[in-house]
């Protein structure tokens, strides 16, 4: 059966943003077969950019509050299983572009490596590979880690596909069978850490990897000291949380050492830093608090400028 994509966005407010993701989509081929985007602001812009003139359609879902990134995903992947005919999701940031022909590369690595899952390279406006699948076989995992362009990686390891236990899902491509097997993300992990989570859950019944010939462009925002200091201890908090908690996600135990090391590197080993991130594992890990139910029970409010 021919391959029929439905690209999931997930978006907060954010319309300029989500526009340009939507261009980019152009040039994917015919196997994309439409678009869902999650309002998660419930803002007029998001309704007026997804109700434009665009080559396939375009669902809206406007949730009665904000789902955070796990909800909103999930409510896309949810109306995605409502469609019979949608073989694939694509999972896609509303701050990605997708560069022509990606789609087109992740679908020929996934029929050729019989995977379900698929990451491409994504790269910053510098074209330096920053968010990366993990880990990888060497040399790729050292390589890929030095801050290097898609052309260096592949002069340097070649366009073989590389199996990895986890990825972000800032540009994802999921069969069907694998979504309908391993459920919907948390929305109790709400923001940060839950496509870590997601795909551990997915590679350990999967084969998941990354496709070196497909490049997609993640143009973030850069936010306050504030914001990025609060989603790092999010981060950290559900971290925590997925690998002592969570069965699947125990392969990933390796990382958490170092995660928190860099957290409190980056504060320049501070006293109050060092109490953040123990504050952040003992949540997550003793406590078996994600940042999701923690909100939901504190009906505490943080400034997001993603969804």
């Amino acid at each position: 059966m021919s391959p029929r994509v439905i690209v999931l966005i997930a978006t907060y407010s954010r319309h300029a943003l989500l526009r340009r993701a939507l261009e980019s989509l152009r040039d994917q081929g015919p196997a994309l077969g439409g678009v869902v985007v999650v309002n998660n602001g419930g803002d007029a812009g998001t309704c007026a950019v997804a109700r434009a003139d665009w080559p396939w359609p375009v669902q809206l879902i406007t949730p009665t509050e904000n789902q955070g990134t796990a909800g909103g995903v999930a409510a896309g992947l949810r109306t995605l299983l409502a469609e019979p005919g949608a073989t694939h999701a694509w999972v896609l940031d509303d701050d990605v572009v997708a560069t022509p022909g990606v789609l087109t590369a992740m679908l020929t690595t996934m029929h050729a490596t019989a995977a379900d899952v698929v990451s491409p390279l994504l790269t910053d406006a510098k074209g330096i590979i920053r968010w990366f699948p993990g880990p990888l076989a060497q040399p790729a995992w050292n390589v890929i880690r030095r801050a290097v362009t898609p052309e260096d990686y592949l002069r340097q390891c070649g366009p073989a596909p590389q199996r990895w236990t986890w990825s972000i899902w800032a540009s994802l491509l999921i069969t069907r069978r694998a979504i309908e097997s391993v459920g919907l993300p948390d929305a109790r992990l709400w923001y940060q850490g839950t496509d870590i989570e997601y795909t551990l859950r997915l590679s350990a019944h999967f084969n998941c990897v990354l496709a070196p010939v497909a490049v997609c462009r993640h143009l973030r925002l850069a936010g306050s000291h504030t914001q990025r200091r609060t989603k790092e201890l999010w981060s950290l908090q559900n971290g925590a949380y997925v690998a002592l908690r969570l069965a699947h996600g125990r392969r990933a135990l390796r990382h958490l050492p170092g995660n928190h090391f860099r957290y409190w590197q980056g504060q320049h080993y501070t006293f109050r830093a060092f109490l953040e991130q123990l504050g952040a594992f003992w949540r997550g890990a003793i406590r078996g608090c994600p940042v999701g139910l923690e909100l939901h029970v504190r009906s505490l409010s943080y400034e997001l400028t993603r969804p």
